[in-house]
Formats: C-alpha cells, sequence, structure tokens
C-alpha cells in the first residue's frame, strides 16, 4: 500500500471523485460561443468518434439525469411505502394501473409484456411521459433544439449533456440485448422527508429517520448506465434518438451517485451561459430548422390526446 501523504486538496479531489452527484466532477462552463465551436460543434461536425446528446432547459440542482418514471415519485410511492423496488413485473403492474397507455398500446400497435418491453417503454417514453428510459440524440442540433425552445429571452443557464463510449459492452442495437437489459431492471427508491418536513420541529424520531435516509443515500449503489440505439418509430428516426438506461442502483432524495456511470461512458455536463443561448437559437434555425419540431410535436399531441381521453380498448 502506497503510505504517500495527500494534501487537503488532494484529498478533496478524491472524495469529490468518489461522491460525484450528478456529474459534477465532469462539469464544464461554456460562456462564448468560440468555446462553444470548440468543445461541441466542432467535434459533432468532424465525426470524430461516438458522441450522442442531451439537452436541458435549464441548469438546476432539482432537475438531474434521471428517467422521466422516477420524476413523480409520488405516484410511485402514493401508498406511504418506505422503498419500492422498480423491476421489469414492476413496471408492467404500474402501466396496467396508471390510466390508458398500456391498452392502447396492445391494441394499436403489438403485445408487450415482460418479456417484449422495449418497444413499449419507447412509446411510453414518447406518448405518455413515464418510462425508465432517458432521451439522447445522435444530433448536437436536436439536443440544442430541446435545450433552447426556440426561447428569445433566457433567465437561465441550460444544459448539454454528452455521453462518449469507446467499446461495445453497455451499448446495443440489438432488440434481444435491449430486452435482457429491461428484463433484469433493477431500482431501488426510498421515501424520504422532502415533503414531511413543513413544521421543522425535529424530534428524536424524525432526527433518526433523517439519518437512517442520509446513511442509505451513502451507501446507495451507483448505477449502471447502458445505451440502446434502437429506434421505434418516425419521432425517434427523425430526431436520431437513441435511449439511455440506467440499472442496479438505489434512489435517495433525487439524485445518485454517477461514478459507475463515468467509468463506463465519457460523461460530459456542459452548462451553457444563458448569454450565448439567443444567438444559438439563431444557428439551430439557420443549420437546422427542421429540428424546431411544430410538426412532429402535433404528433406527439395527437396520441396524447387519445390516451387523456380515456381510451378504453374499444
Amino acid at each position: 500500500m502506497d503510505n504517500k501523504r495527500m494534501t487537503l486538496n488532494e484529498f478533496g479531489k478524491v472524495l469529490e471523485d468518489e461522491l460525484d452527484f450528478d456529474f459534477s466532477v465532469s462539469e464544464k462552463r461554456i460562456e462564448s460561443l468560440d468555446e462553444f465551436d470548440k468543445e461541441l460543434m466542432a467535434r459533432f461536425n468532424s465525426g470524430e468518434g461516438r458522441i450522442f446528446y442531451r439537452g436541458e432547459r435549464i441548469n438546476d440542482i432539482s432537475r438531474p439525469l434521471v428517467p422521466t418514471i422516477l420524476r413523480n415519485r409520488k405516484e410511485l410511492l402514493k401508498n406511504g411505502e418506505r422503498f419500492i423496488n422498480i423491476t421489469s413485473d414492476f413496471l408492467i403492474d404500474y402501466y396496467k394501473s396508471n390510466g390508458n397507455c398500456f391498452g392502447f398500446y396492445n391494441s394499436t400497435f403489438g403485445k408487450a409484456g415482460k418479456y417484449r418491453l422495449y418497444e413499449f417503454c419507447a412509446f411510453s417514453q414518447h406518448y405518455y411521459n413515464s418510462s425508465p428510459l432517458i432521451d439522447f440524440s445522435k444530433s448536437l442540433y436536436v439536443a440544442m433544439s430541446f435545450a433552447l425552445k426556440g426561447r428569445a429571452v433566457f433567465d437561465d443557464d441550460c444544459v448539454i449533456y454528452t455521453v462518449e463510449i469507446s467499446d461495445n459492452d453497455s451499448y446495443t442495437t440489438d432488440p434481444v440485448t435491449a430486452e435482457c437489459w429491461l428484463n433484469n431492471l433493477k431500482i431501488t427508491i426510498y421515501n424520504t422527508l422532502d415533503e414531511r418536513m413543513k413544521p421543522r420541529i425535529i424530534t428524536p424520531e424524525l432526527f433518526k429517520e433523517m439519518r437512517e435516509s442520509a446513511d442509505a443515500r451513502a451507501k446507495a449503489p451507483s448505477p449502471k448506465a447502458k445505451l440502446i440505439d434502437i429506434p421505434t418509430n418516425d419521432l425517434m428516426k427523425f430526431q436520431k434518438g437513441v435511449f439511455l438506461l440506467l440499472t442496479d442502483y438505489s434512489l435517495v432524495y433525487r439524485s445518485y451517485l454517477t461514478k459507475n456511470i463515468r467509468n463506463d461512458f465519457k460523461v460530459t455536463k456542459y452548462i451553457i451561459s444563458k448569454d450565448i443561448c439567443p444567438a444559438l437559437v439563431k444557428t439551430v434555425s439557420h443549420d437546422a430548422p427542421w429540428y424546431e419540431y411544430d410538426s412532429l410535436l402535433d404528433v406527439k399531441k395527437g396520441i396524447k390526446k387519445v390516451l387523456d381521453l380515456g381510451y378504453d380498448g374499444v
């Protein structure tokens, strides 16, 4: 064992690396158009490496990179459970008991089930906004469009994530492999005190529960990450879409350790200054106006309207 003593600064960096939440270790700020071109656009245009992109409207701690199904934990933990395990069986039961998505898909597009989950989850992600998948794209312009949303005024910085892969161990274009990954999905969600601390009175019982939640978060494993590159509809093909699937982890509060994902892929979180966002809107409009999505979103809204009207399979 190397007995070399660390400086305080070195110790801090090692600790930050081990306890990295929300890819904070790999954050980069983009303050100018020149930096944006150098860090993102130049590599995209060159075709160098296999890089995938995702845009987020706001850089905010309350908006971590999580699947849509985990964004409304009140719905998942509506019976007051201390924790739940999300598996393929849970997904089937969840979709059957919430809304009309499952019945609509089975009677219109095909038969979904435990061993035929991928296409249904892709459908649910795009038209029901609830799945264990996270949208990425092969196109930087798609990510820019989602991050910027055609706004003229920006009050906040936005974010573009990049994921770069060098091997195929956690990447697939094979439907059977994608089905196996979803069939082995394992996510544990812990109920926390986020919504139950309004009085702010710390009793011994409350303190104990807070400590247990903190301990659970510290012990929570970092997810394994998988990339699925199988378009299932025209929307995905047009947006050059791929999915990021996170598995084998626990979610406490709103975030998770991201060290393992960084070990599997090179993930960078670019925080784009609000000052250059108006110019980037013009870039998308000039270089790739077809990625402003107006007509395609009408299709998405149309299917959502059918579901919201209470489709019952008749």
